[in-house]
């Protein structure tokens, strides 16, 4: 499929190139684009039988067909975040891995991460607290001890299932390192060699977020470990967090490439 999408693309622009009209051509990479976006997500005749309980809502339909508006001020929390979830979305899912003080390693998934600068190589990160106030075990780590690593895992269950077994809260210097399988560095350090990338990290600075009992923390990264096969990889295909909590492979299917330098 993605050589008939290819040969498609080359047949639309030597059409365009003889002022021919490719229309056929065009529909036929769109349609292509689609199945092979069904096959690689496993969301088979999607748009003939409808999603499933199990599966994200797909549509077409823009704000032109009508819409409604929700004003956020007005929502409860878990109706906000299930809005921006929704919206912005997928987002890339960490495992961020942190030592305290004592040397006691911490790990924990996070999405709330993004790029803000390439040079210097700049990440941010949003840090909650719990119901009580208590600032996460990784910012505590931070705070004493700045460098981190950020794993960036591959798409599939048992990637997902390291999340799952990281995610639940658990008392302060209790190790999330126990609940998943991994290796040790040169210094003994614990280090999840089945991760489709790392990132060696250290925060820079912390910053409280307006009206909120979240930081956010700035991590500027030192070096990045990718496995040879992916070293001149245009992206990597990474478990994403698609809406409130499924997790999925990174978008596939569709894609077209723009000029980056534009203003």
């Amino acid at each position: 499929m993605e050589r008939c999408i290819a040969y498609a693309a080359s047949s639309i622009e030597r059409k365009a190139e003889r002022g021919e009209d490719a229309s056929s051509w065009e529909a036929y990479r769109d349609h292509t684009a689609f199945a092979l976006d069904e096959v690689s997500t496993g969301r088979l005749d999607a748009w003939l039988s409808g999603q499933g309980d199990d599966q994200p809502a797909r549509t077409t339909q823009r704000l032109m067909n009508g819409h409604a508006t929700f004003h956020m001020d007005e929502l409860d929390h878990s109706s906000r975040a299930r809005l921006l979830t929704a919206t912005l979305s997928p987002r890339p899912l960490v495992l961020v891995a942190t030592t305290d003080q004592h040397g006691q390693h911490n790990l924990a998934p996070m999405t709330s991460l993004s790029v803000v600068s390439n040079s210097p190589p700049l990440v941010v990160m949003s840090l909650s607290s719990d119901r009580d106030g208590r600032a996460r075990d990784t910012l505590l780590n931070l705070r004493e001890c700045p460098n981190a690593t950020l794993y960036v895992l591959l798409s599939g269950p048992d990637d997902a299932d390291m999340v799952a077994q990281t995610a639940p809260a658990v008392p302060r210097g209790t190790s999330e390192w126990d609940a998943v399988p991994h290796a040790t560095d040169p210094e003994g350090r614990p280090f999840l060699d089945r991760a489709a990338a790392a990132l060696q990290v250290r925060m820079v600075d912390e910053f409280p977020l307006p009206d909120a009992v979240a930081k956010l923390v700035v991590l500027r990264v030192d070096d990045v470990m990718l496995p040879e096969a992916s070293t001149n990889a245009a992206a990597l295909d990474v478990l994403c967090q698609h809406g409130l909590d499924r997790l999925m492979a990174s978008p596939t299917g569709w894609s077209q490439v723009i000029d980056h330098r534009s203003s």
